[in-house]
């Protein structure tokens, strides 16, 4: 009589061919191999942890971006910095994670108390709002038209550099660092029919970003990662 394999050798054999063997599996998206369906979700790189005696941990969520940026994507890092703290605030809540997002008021208070707070380091601002983590993003690069289109085609380029900060630490280096490169759509582009239609398309995008960096620091079903096709 054959034996029932377990799920856990299951896992430990997809993973063991992922690292050794270059098969292209993906293994923060096991769990969707396993479970599939609608339930089905990919695990956060970086999730956030509720330090002990703490009821939950606090997150505190910069964007800040180079400059260079064409000149339609002038508040670029503020049209993000707002996307992303609503996006990863409801990934949480839906997770039943125990973390705390800072709300942009509280940014837009303290960026208006210190002008120069780019220059102050992550871990200071952080400590500053008595927070767990800071989720630090600059935008490197970004545009809405594919090279060289005139602005006739749509489709969006990002470089974007990520840093979270764990200030249970004592080291001020980052916990955790991605560099995300995104086009959207991918491999295709969009005409452009009107000028209505770019405004849509940005906001879109942007939330495109917002949604993948999300993915680092919380899980997400896979009907949520089909959100943002352009079909």
């Amino acid at each position: 009589m054959s034996k029932r394999i377990s799920r856990r050798t299951i896992v430990l054999g997809l993973l063991a061919s992922s690292v050794n063997f270059g098969c292209g599996t993906n293994p923060f998206l096991i769990p969707e191999i396993l479970f599939g369906g609608r339930e089905a979700r990919s695990l956060a790189e970086f999730p956030f942890k509720v330090q002990p005696k703490h009821e939950d941990a606090k997150v505190v969520v910069l964007v800040s971006s180079k400059p260079g940026l064409p000149s339609d994507l002038s508040g670029a890092d503020r049209k993000l910095n707002v996307e992303l703290m609503q996006v990863l605030d409801a990934r949480l809540k839906e997770n039943e994670e125990k973390v705390q997002v800072l709300k942009m008021p509280k940014i837009d208070e303290y960026k208006s108390e210190h002008p120069n707070w780019r220059s102050a380091h992550p871990y200071d601002i952080g400590k500053n709002f008595s927070a767990d983590y800071v989720v630090d993003v600059e935008i490197i690069d970004m545009d809405l038209y594919k090279p060289n289109s005139q602005g006739q085609w749509l489709q969006g380029r990002a470089a974007i550099s990520v840093n979270a900060y764990d200030l249970s630490k004592s080291v001020r280096d980052p916990a955790f660092h991605s560099d995300y490169n995104v086009e959207f759509p991918k491999g295709r582009e969009i005409e452009v029919e009107n000028r209505s239609q770019i405004s849509g398309f940005y906001q879109k995008f942007v939330s495109r970003i917002a949604f993948d960096i999300s993915l680092k620091f919380t899980s997400s079903t896979t009907d949520h990662q089909r959100t943002f096709t352009m079909d």
